[in-house]
């Protein structure tokens, strides 16, 4: 089984390569040194002991032939003298004769130990082998003549006899043969020895040079395993080892070369991980976040769980089995970021591991909440634009009844003098129809884009004729004081949109006085700019407030008590004069705008014609569809000395236009009519009698209308819008007449 760094054993003790082969070669080598010195002992103690064998085989032999003639004799002395020279050799510890029987004739030495064995004289040589010594047994035979009695009738032809007549008995000690083994033994065992020591010395340095190479290796794979990328330059062996070590070389190379790379893409990942506008997050199994880039951390500061993100438990828990069971959890909410309320689009992914349990979740998130603003915003905007495109036909039928209102009140207050019976009367009636004039005009302005009717104006008229509006608006409690600069220099503006800018202001300072207070109105000349400046004694605006003060949509009313617009509309209307607003405002202690308008260069303001100035003899075909404006425009314009036609239709007019086109000097023609429109009238009109003067009437103001624009380019002579006065339509058509065009 693999055990990492060395692999220790049991007891903790690292035992390396060498010394495993050392404790395996080295047992092995003592075990066959021991078996060779204990076999070539033992063959060298066979040696010995043949060796003996046979010298002492030699010395019996020669025995039984020195000891035939004293046993024949049976003669003691010849016995002792064939006894002595045997007895004398070192090796011979005991030499004795017997006769046929075994009957002892002489000894000489030790006496030979146990019972005799069992002889047979037809062995030559018999040996025994007792504790200290060899014993050897021998027969021995007298040869005779058959024929002859004595044995020394020699030349006789008798054939001889052998005859046995005796044994030898000789003892020969083991103490040379032990002497002998001993040195063997001795020999053996040094040799042994120093052959084992050498070899052991030999196998160790061989192993060491052998396993050299590897313990390179080993010191480069531990070296590898910290993370460093080792090379082995000193291991330059062909063998398998300098193989491994060339291959160890590549591998090292390899994984430095392919870690540098899983570095580098880690880095871009990372880089683009902190760099992506989401903010991006990882979680635990449990909710922890582990990792997140810069933009999460930017919303949501530090958070360290993910109901940190979204909120309690229950919508954590939520989210989980949503991303669990579908794949991915989508959601959207408000939630607390770091610094303030959010609005998120959140998406979460499970993690899956190997054995197919969710190991965590990944997920990213979306700031919305500029988005969903702006949604909200749209949406109030496209409301407005709904109520704005309601009140502008609502504006537009209350203008031709504004018309006819303002018409026959201004013919009747020419007919009665100031006192008499009904003056009052009819003088009150003209006053509400100039009043709901101006109130249809201001639905008009907020509800359409306006062309600007920019021209010289007096700022001071503007303010005293806004302040009279105000009184209606503006609480009791709540004074209203004015600081207006003498001999103002003219500004140039449009004058509605200046009355807008004034009424704007005003009413944004009433609605931070919910307890009283001052509303201070002033003009001054402020270098080339005439100033405009609306103070209030209110409750004043914090940081955050006034560096958002003129965003759209923006307010700090309830709501359902405010769009906010109206400062957006006053910086609209400022920025579009040329001119540039400010403000000064501490919480507590009121707030300041002021208006910079610039000034008129040597224009002055357009002067009103006289009446006497209006009249003429031209004959007017009239085209509107609404009787009481078609006559009362007749009946004023009788009074000044045109021949007025009408025409309660495009269809109508037309025909009275081809009749009488040579007497017809100008066409009044209504934009809005049943079955045919203005626009196509005009075209018509204009196919009939290209030069033909039209002066372009219409409920709508001149940008609040599709196609006014358009049809002034195209030709018309002027737009007159309802409802008018007397004089408003008479300069329109003087204007007309004259062929002063407007500029579209």
């Amino acid at each position: 089984m693999y055990r990492a760094k060395g692999m220790p054993g049991s007891n903790g003790v690292r035992i390396t390569f060498r010394k495993k082969a050392l404790l395996i070669i080295l047992p092995m080598l003592c075990v066959a040194s021991m078996v060779y010195t204990y076999d070539a002992i033992r063959t060298e103690k066979e040696i010995v002991r043949s060796e003996i064998i046979k010298r002492a085989e030699a010395i019996t032999s020669l025995a039984t032939r020195t000891g035939e003639l004293p046993i024949l004799s049976g003669s003691g002395e010849f016995l002792k003298n064939a006894v002595a020279p045997l007895s004398e050799n070192p090796e011979v510890v005991s030499v004795a004769f017997f006769d046929a029987g075994m009957h002892e004739l002489i000894r000489e030495g030790r006496p030979i130990p146990g019972p005799l064995p069992l002889l047979s004289a037809g062995n030559p040589i018999s040996m025994t082998d007792a504790k200290d010594m060899f014993i050897f047994y021998a027969p021995i035979f007298a040869v005779r003549q058959s024929d002859a009695i004595g044995i020394f009738h020699e030349g006789s032809g008798a054939s001889p006899v052998r005859e046995h007549i005796g044994w030898v008995q000789l003892g020969f000690s083991k103490g040379i043969m032990n002497d002998a083994v001993g040195k063997v033994v001795s020999r053996g065992i040094l040799l042994a020895v120093v052959f084992t020591g050498g070899i052991s010395l030999a196998v160790f340095f061989l192993i060491t040079v052998t396993t050299r190479p590897l313990m390179v290796l080993f010191q480069a794979v531990k070296k590898l395993e910290k993370g460093e990328y080792p090379e082995i330059k000193h291991i330059s062996s062909t063998d398998e080892i300098g193989e491994l070590a060339v291959a160890f070389d590549r591998m090292s190379t390899a994984i430095k070369e392919r870690e540098s790379e899983l570095v580098a893409s880690e880095n871009r990942l990372r880089e683009l991980f902190e760099r992506v506008e989401h903010a991006i997050f990882r979680l635990d199994a449990g909710g922890a976040i582990i990792d997140a880039n810069s933009r999460f951390r930017d919303l949501f500061g530090e958070a360290g769980s993910f109901s940190d993100v979204v909120g309690g438990e229950k919508e954590v828990l939520n989210c989980f089995q949503a991303a669990s069971s579908g794949g991915a959890a989508h959601l959207e909410k408000r939630t607390n970021g770091k610094d303030g309320e959010l609005v998120i689009s959140l998406s979460l992914y499970p993690v899956i591991g190997q054995g197919g349990e969710i190991v965590g979740y990944d997920g990213y998130i979306m700031d919305i909440t500029e988005k969903k603003t702006m949604e909200e915003g749209l949406l109030r905007s496209q409301k407005l634009e709904a109520v704005g495109t309601l009140a502008g036909g609502m504006a537009h039928d209350f203008n031709n009844v504004l018309t006819a209102i303002l018409g026959y009140s201004e013919l009747m207050l020419e007919e009665i003098k100031e006192g008499e019976h009904f003056y009052r009367a009819v003088s009150t009636i003209n006053s509400a129809a100039k009043r709901g004039a101006d109130l249809s005009m201001k639905i008009l302005s907020v509800t359409r884009k306006e062309k600007l009717l920019i021209r010289p104006i007096d700022m001071n008229e503007i303010v005293k004729n806004s302040i009279e509006l105000l009184h209606r608006s503006i609480p009791k409690d709540i004074q209203i004081v004015t600081a207006l600069g003498p001999d103002i220099p003219m500004a140039m503006a449009d004058p509605s949109q200046m009355q807008q800018v004034v009424l704007n202001l005003a009413i944004n300072a009433r609605d931070a006085m919910s307890g009283g207070g001052r509303l201070t109105i002033g003009t001054e000349l402020a270098q080339d700019y005439v100033r405009l400046s609306v103070s209030d004694t209110g409750t004043g605006m914090s940081g955050a407030t006034r560096s958002r003060i003129f965003d759209p949509f923006f307010t700090t009313k309830e709501a359902g008590k405010g769009t906010g617009l109206g400062l957006y509309i006053v910086h609209s209307i400022v920025a579009n004069h040329g001119g540039h607003i400010n403000l000064y405002s501490e919480q507590g202690s009121g707030t300041v705008f002021n208006v910079y308008v610039p000034v008129a260069r040597g224009e002055a303001p357009e002067e009103a014609a006289e009446p006497g100035e209006l009249g003429g003899q031209e004959t007017i075909l009239m085209i509107d569809d609404e009787t009481t404006v078609r006559e009362m425009t007749r009946d004023m314009l009788s009074r000044l000395g045109y021949e007025v036609l009408l025409a309660g239709g495009g269809t109508e007019g037309l025909r009275i236009f081809r009749e009488k086109k040579a007497d017809i000097s100008l066409i009044i023609l209504d934009m809005v009519m049943p079955e045919m429109g203005g626009k196509d009238v005009f075209r018509l009109l204009k196919e009939i009698n290209p030069a033909v003067k039209v002066l372009i009437c219409s409920g709508f103001s001149q940008e609040g209308f599709e196609g006014i624009e358009n049809l002034l380019a195209q030709g018309a002579d002027g737009f007159i819008q309802k409802p008018f006065s007397c004089h408003d339509i008479a300069s329109a058509m003087r204007k007309a007449l004259s062929g002063k065009r407007p500029v579209p």
